[in-house]
């Protein structure tokens, strides 16, 4: 079954080199690390684990980063003297890994799952442990691990519907990779069941929680852009494709009601900032960016950064996460309810369902099926001031209800640092 997998990797290199070549000219996105996934450990990386068996964890991007940071700050008050790194795929991960882990000793960009590169890496690093955020299952880097005798553990496990729909079609495959980890840390039992219906051997599979919950989701700044007094603000975060054309429809309609209500919006992609600042126009308002605007908001602020959506979470009124009227997943929920801000998304949350379905329970978060919905629900809390304000107070303690998987999930693969 290796064999079939490595053969589809070089035929689909192959095939999609064209297309590889003409992103990484035109994309700066893509030249992010390159050389790095290709193989070649960098010397600053080398010179922190020189002579060490550092710990390595691995987060794909920015949501995966953020979730296994509680996981990193108290594995570094564990083992104090132990070198830890961080390894990402994507750009805008390996920023916030720089911005926000401090704990990291060294971040790195993580190889192409080519049986010569892993191999190349895992040697070169030699690391006692290495702890994966999520399910990011790469058959040749756990094989390479395993063979190697390095245990591995899958941290903050999750596998959505639709992921699970496709593993089954492959599920004796997938249950040879899963063989070669040591240890799945699932965030729920439904999670837990459903790697185990994949192929995981029961005995290797727990349930440790939700590292999201675990989040020391810092206070905000302020006054980063100035917003008129008595005027009401709706942030939309982490938006998507779809999405801003119909938050701007809604907005149109709520000005209708509401003629001094604001609107932010944040893109999830930054590759995406000029189209959104387009959509807007079209949509008949002027684009106020955040990077280049001065004075106060007038109707629309485009926040075109990195890194400040909590901060503009902080100054809303009303917090509207995105991804979640198109059908890519949902993004983080918690940050808005950190801010004590009522939270509003959309039906297609299913990478976070436990988180939505805890806010929903709680009366911190309303989920709405469309734009017609949203209108309604944004309205209404426009119109009602107290009800918003209690809605953000029991969304808040929803992350204080839930907090505690950093800790079982540090017990649990401590064992293996030990042991081994």
């Amino acid at each position: 079954m290796y064999v079939i997998y490595n053969i589809f990797l070089v035929v689909a290199t192959v095939f999609l080199s064209p297309v590889v070549l003409f992103k990484l000219i035109t994309a700066p996105k893509y030249r992010g690390g390159l050389t790095q996934k290709l193989g070649r450990l960098r010397k600053s990386v080398m010179r922190v684990i020189k002579g060490t068996r550092p710990i390595w964890v691995h987060a794909v991007s920015v949501g995966e980063v953020m979730a296994a940071h509680p996981l990193i700050r108290e594995l570094k008050k564990k083992y104090p003297h132990r070198k830890l790194i961080l390894s990402t795929v994507t750009v805008t991960g390996h920023f916030t890994a720089s911005r926000r882990v401090p704990e990291a000793d060294a971040i790195f960009y993580f190889p192409f799952d080519y049986p010569c590169i892993v191999r190349r890496v895992i040697k070169g690093i030699n690391p006692e442990i290495v702890l994966v955020a999520e399910t990011e299952l790469w058959p040749n880097f756990f094989r390479e691990l395993k063979r190697q005798g390095i245990p591995s553990a899958v941290i903050n496990g999750r596998i959505s519907p639709h992921s699970y729909k496709n593993y089954r079609k492959f599920k004796k495959f997938f249950g040879m990779v899963f063989d070669q980890v040591t240890l799945f840390c699932m965030q729920s039992e439904e999670d837990a069941q459903r790697i185990k219906d994949i192929g995981a051997n029961p005995g290797k599979v727990m349930v440790t929680g939700n590292l999201k919950f675990d989040q020391k989701i810092q206070g905000a700044q302020t006054g980063l852009v100035a917003i008129p007094a008595g005027r009401k603000v709706i942030t939309a975060g982490s938006t998507h494709r779809g999405e801003e054309a119909a938050l701007l429809e809604v907005f149109s309609r709520l000005r209708e009601k509401y003629p001094k209500l604001l609107l932010i919006i944040a893109p999830r992609h930054p590759e995406r900032f000029d189209e959104v600042e387009g959509v807007i126009s079209s949509a008949g308002y002027e684009c106020q960016r955040r990077t280049s605007f001065r004075g106060p908001v007038k109707d629309v602020l485009l926040l075109d950064t990195i890194g400040e959506l909590r901060s503009f979470y902080a100054v809303c009124d009303i917090a509207f996460v995105g991804g979640s009227l198109v059908k890519v997943g949902g993004h983080n929920l918690l940050e808005p309810a950190a801010m004590k801000k009522p939270v509003i998304f959309s039906r297609y949350m299913f990478n976070f369902k436990e988180i939505s379905e805890a806010l929903i329970s709680s009366g911190g978060g309303i989920m709405v099926k469309d734009k017609g919905e949203l209108y309604a629900e944004l309205s209404a809390l426009l119109t009602d001031g107290e009800r918003a304000k209690s809605m953000g107070e029991r969304a808040f303690r929803v992350i204080e209800a839930n907090t505690g998987a950093a800790k079982k999930t540090i017990e649990a693969i401590s064992r293996l640092i030990v042991a081994h």
